[in-house]
């Protein structure tokens, strides 16, 4: 079926110079780089290659209390641009009368995703001596590339690889860096993999904030440029479990890092020395699930062990059980701690870690209706601190939990309704909500509307307490195939804001073709 013509947008009168924003110029030079380069990688002999372009502008306003002495508001306004361009298939079929290749006979695909945005209102400039250095290095940057890399599937019938910047998960273990990954596909269904490359940084002009080190404070040292280098054996072919076991090293070497000069603490700042190698992190990550009995039993597990600490991070196990079709629980074990840079000074201090245990029971009781009910407890463990002396009130804290949930739902209508407490450790929050939608004019718009509230006590700053009361009303139109608009408002009323409008709209295109013609 051939793709539906958007209409034309209206033409400027040729007698008004054009004179669009220089952030405008900046966006659409940006597209018409990604679609110029979507009609470059797509080669003319390739079998009918898929070519995906997609971009979402999401633009946003609102208030946030200003920290401080002094009460002030900060105006917040917020236009974010993200456009993401997939070609698939860029290998031809073996047999003529294919129209595409066999899994099994490998392929090739390009995908990447850049993100622009920008903060015209006072956030950034008026944040204020403190917290300002902080938000623009997480939120003042303009472009980041989220990730752009050449994959390729079962390329000789055993290898996967990808090269450019990418971001990998291994149990608990999360990582984005800029090189080269494979994966060698035996026929015991066993894997192998081999990655290295630069860990990516968010100090850097083309970073991603998200992947900064905790226990960074950023300095000259945290400019760094960083290799990574892992491995994993992994189960794969098999259909009831899947399980991986990984190795990753993160450090920064001084031999590439020659132009950071970093201050030693002299107070006039006249002695200063190279940046000295080191290592940032050495963790080993392994991870299991299992589906058992045709889907009546799924335990999974998770665990980070870092080998720079000496000591488990994270620890994740639980399982699933389907009582009937219509009848389900999960329970869950969580503990984790604190994981900072291996060069930082927070490993010196004493870390307690925490724990969670959860339990749900989720019931789907017919006529579109299905309940859901949690329970959790929270343990602290309190030991001795033996450099100050110190014991404990008691040994373990404890904090609880409870939640229930009922979804109604229908072909173009669906309500929620929530209700939370949590309470022990750390003080006192309950609430609930209640949110609903329903989709008019053949699922072309969908209305939502929401109300949530919240009630928080701190058990240790008795100025900590407040409540919070929202009132949310949405739409998304569909304005075309693959082309959405989507508006959210919102007024909420606070212990500290009489008033916090926010206003929240999104537009989002996603559009393919196929280029190239069939292979022979």
């Amino acid at each position: 079926m051939p793709p539906r013509m958007i209409p034309p947008a209206p033409q400027p009168n040729p007698r008004e110079p054009a004179r669009l924003p220089e952030r405008a110029r900046r966006l659409g030079r940006a597209r018409l780089g990604v679609a110029a380069l979507a009609v470059w990688l797509t080669p003319t002999l390739a079998a009918a290659a898929e070519v995906r372009v997609g971009s979402r502008t999401i633009g946003e306003g609102y208030v946030i209390l200003a920290p401080g002495a002094e009460a002030g508001l900060l105006r917040r306004r917020r236009l974010v641009q993200y456009v993401n361009l997939g070609v698939y298939d860029l290998l031809p079929p073996r047999e003529v009368d294919q129209w595409r290749r066999e899994p099994e006979d490998g392929q090739l695909e390009l995908v990447a995703s850049m993100r622009l945005r920008q903060e015209f209102g006072e956030y950034l400039s008026d944040a204020g001596p403190d917290s300002r250095a902080l938000l623009e290095s997480v939120d003042g940057r303009q472009i980041d590339l989220m990730f752009g890399y050449l994959q390729g599937r079962r390329i000789g019938g055993f290898l996967d690889f990808r090269a450019g910047r990418q971001f990998e998960s291994s149990g608990l273990d999360w990582y984005a860096f800029d090189g080269g990954w494979t994966r060698i596909n035996t026929p015991g269904h066993l894997a192998v993999e081999v990655f290295g490359g630069m860990q990516v940084n968010g100090a850097h002009v083309f970073g991603w904030p998200t992947w900064g080190l905790d226990g960074t404070s950023g300095e000259p040292a945290d400019r760094g440029n960083s290799p990574m280098i892992g491995a994993a054996v992994s189960l794969i072919d098999y259909s009831w479990i899947h399980a991986r076991v990984g190795y990753r090293r993160t450090f920064t070497p001084a031999s590439i890092n020659r132009h950071i000069i970093e201050p030693t603490g002299a107070p006039d700042g006249s002695v200063n020395q190279g940046l000295m190698s080191g290592v940032d992190q050495e963790l080993v990550s392994a991870t299991l699930n299992m589906n058992l009995a045709k889907g009546v039993l799924t335990p999974f597990a998770a665990v980070r062990f870092n080998l720079g600490t000496l000591r488990l991070d994270d620890t994740a196990v639980g399982f699933g059980v389907a009582v009937s079709p219509h009848h389900v629980i999960r329970a869950q074990y969580l503990r984790t701690i604190p994981s900072f840079d291996l060069d930082s000074i927070f490993n010196v201090f004493t870390l307690q870690p925490f724990e969670d245990v959860r339990l749900s029971y989720q019931v789907r009781a017919g006529g579109g209706w299905t309940l859901l009910g949690r329970g959790n407890m929270r343990l602290f463990r309190n030991d001795r601190i033996e450099a100050l002396a110190v014991e404990p009130t008691a040994p373990i804290s404890v904090g609880w939990g409870g939640a229930f949930a009922a979804l109604w739902q229908r072909q173009r209508f669906a309500a929620r309704t929530d209700a939370f407490a949590q309470g022990g450790e750390g003080g006192l929050r309950t609430g609930g909500s209640i949110d609903g939608q329903v989709r008019v004019l053949h699922d072309r718009i969908g209305i939502d509307l929401r109300s949530y509230f919240t009630r928080y006590a701190d058990d240790q700053t008795p100025e900590r307490e407040g409540y919070g009361l929202s009132f949310q009303a949405g739409a998304d139109f569909k304005l075309w195939d693959g082309i959405h608009l989507t508006v959210l408002a919102e007024e909420m009323l606070s212990s500290t804001l009489i008033r916090a409008f926010r206003g929240l709209a999104t537009l989002s295109v996603d559009w393919s073709f196929r280029a190239g013609r069939r292979g022979s």
